[in-house]
């Protein structure tokens, strides 16, 4: 099942950097999709929406308020991770389940701490964010930007 993470919350107004890495080691360790959204601007050199393999960071003015239109778009299905109990409320009644973010916490320190070529190495998560960082590795804005090669006959 999805994922949606409150970032800011738990972040808990601090590391975010810290918060999309377990995001991310939990996207390849479990091979889940998950959205996480932060307030505010992205870092220096970030896109406003990242695309990091199965999970997409967004950065927003309102995190719960995007939260919410993601979920009204997409309907149910989804688990969103936070410890703000309004915010647990309107997901709840939108069909999400709500989870502490202690449980994605759990989550993140299972896929860090199993052993194995699956899970990923810090090193490993910081190549992967710095390659998705190069705006030379990003796809084009659109589909109409792709050039298609004529066949070979």
């Amino acid at each position: 099942m999805p994922w949606i993470l409150d970032g800011s919350n738990l972040a808990g107004g601090g590391d975010r950097e810290g918060v999309r890495r377990a995001a991310l080691a939990v996207a390849r360790h479990e091979r889940v999709r998950l959205v996480l959204f932060f307030d505010g601007p992205p870092p220096a050199g970030s896109a406003a929406t990242e695309r990091l393999g199965q999970l997409e960071v967004r950065y927003v003015p309102h995190a719960d308020t995007a939260i919410v239109a993601h979920l009204a778009a997409g309907g149910g299905g989804w688990i969103v991770a936070t410890d703000d109990r309004a915010l647990g409320a309107r997901v709840r009644a939108l069909g999400a389940r709500a989870a502490g973010a202690s449980e994605f916490w759990e989550k993140a320190s299972r896929a860090s701490a199993t052993a194995g070529a699956a899970t990923p190495r810090a090193a490993d998560v910081e190549a992967e964010l710095a390659y998705f960082r190069d705006p030379s590795h990003r796809l084009p804005g659109s589909a109409a930007a792709v050039r298609r090669r004529k066949p070979r006959r």
